[in-house]
């Protein structure tokens, strides 16, 4: 199925299924962040193109699992329901900043057809580029935020997430951070995370109350990370023996 949407701005444009590794290849390649979660990211994909270039995708929406897919944080009559996130997107810039609220929009139509177990679609807002606008402007409803931490290395300047420094089921990632650590290579940084749902069902009830749309703010908050040096430096050990 292709989604053909008429424009003032941008002519007309094609919104429609893509290959999982295109959208990882453009995602990677654009998105600011870079990094594309093999085990969660790209279950569902859509691109858009302008229509007399229909085989040169100008940005992609991907959907896919939750950072804790087992997390029951809404209820709902069908066992089988599940709530996906919009775990990345990325917009050419010759499309213009309303191309994002109309990729969103045709997009989510697609996957409630290729998916109708998908009763809402979950986002995060990255406190560092704002608060979320473009949800409000796609009718997302909005349910507060929590704080993430960010590390910089003041070697190389790379932002990295907190979950790096505690998840050592990916050894070489969780070893290669600490290290730094504990060498006082990362500068930390507290950062508000906003959630934003948009429900596809009306059945659909997330477990706490929706909140008016917060005040436009974004920005970085220097933090000290105060951590056991010595538990990081067992772990380390340990893992080290494993390898």
């Amino acid at each position: 199925m292709v989604i053909r949407k008429e424009t003032k701005n941008l002519g007309n444009v094609l919104i429609k299924a893509v290959d999982k590794a295109l959208a990882k290849e453009l995602i990677v390649a654009h998105h600011y962040s870079h990094k594309w979660n093999d085990g969660g990211f790209g279950k569902y994909n859509y691109g858009i193109f302008k229509e007399e270039q229909p085989d040169n995708c100008l940005g992609v929406a991907v959907y896919g699992h939750m950072k804790n897919p087992k997390a029951r944080i809404f209820t709902h009559p069908n066992p089988k329901a599940w709530m996906c996130e919009l775990n990345r997107m990325w917009i050419d810039d010759s499309l213009g900043y309303n191309a994002e609220t109309l990729l969103i929009a045709a997009s989510l139509k697609l996957l409630r057809r290729d998916d109708p177990t998908i009763v809402a679609v979950q986002s995060f807002a990255d406190g560092r580029l704002g608060c979320g606008t473009i949800y409000k402007a796609a009718n997302f409803k909005y349910y507060g935020y929590h704080y993430t931490k960010f590390l910089e290395n003041t070697r190389t300047g790379e932002f990295v997430h907190e979950q790096i420094f505690t998840n050592s089921t990916s050894p070489s990632g969780y070893l290669r951070a600490n290290i730094c650590y504990l060498i006082g290579d990362f500068k930390g940084y507290q950062v508000k995370t906003y959630r934003y749902i948009y429900s596809l069902c009306k059945h659909f009830k997330f477990n706490a109350p929706e909140k008016p749309y917060p005040e436009y703010e974004k920005g970085l908050n220097p933090y000290e990370w105060k951590r056991d040096t010595t538990a990081i430096k067992s772990k380390i050990i340990y893992l080290l023996t494993k390898v």
